[in-house]
């Protein structure tokens, strides 16, 4: 479309967001209902079956999507960006505005695309949950309080120095730690009260919990 890389795509509802590393019909359901509008990056479309569900738009530089006119002809609209210098997943969610957003094939396959998916995660501040075959993934509020079962896990990856990190109900406390993803990283920790608290400086975490949580986080947001 002439001029459509010019403006952005508004969204009242959540944006389900589908990339080209799969994802089954079960999942998408579920995500569906949480967040009703849907969205495909590039290939994110190939995982769909014609007439079932149908994107409201195909947004990337299409050089993996198939079957664009058969899109088009059941509705989608082509959102072409052709710009090289960032993934489907950055060019999305600079050009997408919505309240919230579920990504759904980000995480299963290659792990330079997901690398460059948490990337993508920390110099948002949308709040925006990966889900990939067996975890939630989202970029930690700078104060974070939320609710889990006991012994749940609760894993913690910085992608930048973090030095100002406190915590309440966890197993392994965060207070006076230097995080950082060449040294100290808090992976595998575990919540040992129901009530979380999570607070630090400057952003930069992600926190990587069981997809099973969603739900529960996603109404934080």
């Amino acid at each position: 479309m002439d001029g459509e890389k010019d403006r952005k795509l508004n969204f009242q509802r959540a944006v389900t967001l589908l990339g080209g590393a799969g994802f089954s019909e079960d999942e998408l359901k579920k995500s569906l209902r949480l967040a009703p509008e849907l969205v495909a990056a590039d290939g994110g479309a190939n995982f769909l079956k014609h007439g079932k569900h149908i994107p409201a738009y195909i947004v990337g530089d299409f050089d993996s999507v198939e079957g664009i006119k058969k899109w088009e002809s059941q509705g989608t609209k082509i959102f072409k960006i052709a710009e090289q210098n960032s993934t489907d997943f950055e060019k999305c969610i600079r050009n997408i505005k919505a309240p919230k957003f579920i990504c759904l094939g980000f995480a299963n396959e290659r792990l330079d695309h997901f690398l460059a998916v948490c990337s993508a995660l920390i110099k948002s501040n949308k709040p925006i949950f990966i889900l990939g075959n067996r975890d939630l993934i989202f970029h930690l509020p700078t104060k974070f309080n939320f609710e889990l079962p006991i012994h749940s896990r609760v894993s913690l990856y910085p992608l930048k120095e973090i030095s100002s990190m406190s915590s309440k109900g966890l197993k392994y406390p965060l207070r006076g730690i230097k995080f950082s993803p060449a040294d100290k990283i808090g992976t595998s920790n575990l919540s040992v009260s129901n009530e979380i608290e999570i607070s630090y400086e400057g952003g930069g975490m992600l926190a990587i919990l069981s997809k099973e949580h969603l739900e529960k986080i996603w109404k934080l947001f």
